[in-house]
């Protein structure tokens, strides 16, 4: 099965210093055939307007990846600060509670957080926060672990036998994935248009903000269909 959630399906959520989209239920957008995907429960794209920030919320027993596009995010949390620029990816384990806050330190700059959470494989787990930058040519033309994966790669660790990539990938560059039995993958388009193919269920084309949500597919295709420039894109490989 390959479901292609566009752009326009997503819940628009517009305040005066941040504007969303969610992927699933979340704030104020309710809908019950639609409140995750195997263990990733929220996935959402974030545009802060300078100085914009998030009130600080406790949570616990959550797996969260934030994902930084565009700009600097200043990450706070009961246990320190964090200054996650553009290409960073960090894991933040709340479970016995953390207390955190995300915010655009910048006067002049417009910051782009993607936000996801997971279900973790255990309750209680200790609070922590780690990440690491990834450069645009360490994702180009290839699926560059960023979490999860096997042990000894650069990927940050998280307490859910997930792997988020990411890729940047060329016009007509073809990348195969074998999606193993049992597991499903969901993938975000970022920029740029995707072609993804599968034998047994066709080829469908993504434009920007569109998600895949698969499984039962064995070998997947990834191909850059842009006219111009690249296509950038998360895909999380989850039970």
């Amino acid at each position: 099965m390959i479901k292609i959630m566009t752009a326009a399906e997503r819940h628009t959520s517009q305040k005066e210093w941040v504007h969303s989209e969610y992927s699933f239920s979340f704030a104020d957008y309710d809908d019950p055939h639609n409140a995750h995907f195997g263990a990733l429960l929220t996935h959402n794209d974030h545009l802060l307007q300078p100085r914009g920030m998030f009130d600080p919320v406790l949570h616990h027993d959550l797996e969260i990846v934030n994902i930084v596009l565009k700009g600097t995010i200043h990450y706070e949390d009961d246990t320190g600060e964090q200054k996650l620029e553009s290409g960073s990816v960090q894991v933040v384990s709340t479970g016995e509670g953390l207390t955190h806050r995300e915010k655009n330190e910048s006067d002049t700059e417009e910051a782009r957080l993607i936000q996801m959470w997971f279900l973790p494989d255990r309750r209680n787990i200790p609070s922590a926060s780690h990440s690491k930058r990834f450069t645009r040519d360490q994702c180009l033309n290839s699926l560059q672990p960023v979490v999860g994966g096997l042990e000894g790669e650069e990927a940050l660790n998280i307490a859910l036998d997930i792997v988020i990539y990411r890729s940047v990938l060329r016009t007509d560059t073809e990348i195969q994935y074998a999606l193993a039995e049992g597991r499903r993958m969901h993938v975000y388009l970022i920029e740029g248009n995707l072609e993804i193919c599968s034998e047994d269920e066709g080829t469908f084309d993504l434009s920007p903000g569109d998600a895949a949500r698969i499984k039962d597919c064995e070998d997947i295709t990834f191909r850059g269909i842009s006219s111009t420039g690249e296509a950038e894109f998360i895909v999380i490989d989850m039970p």
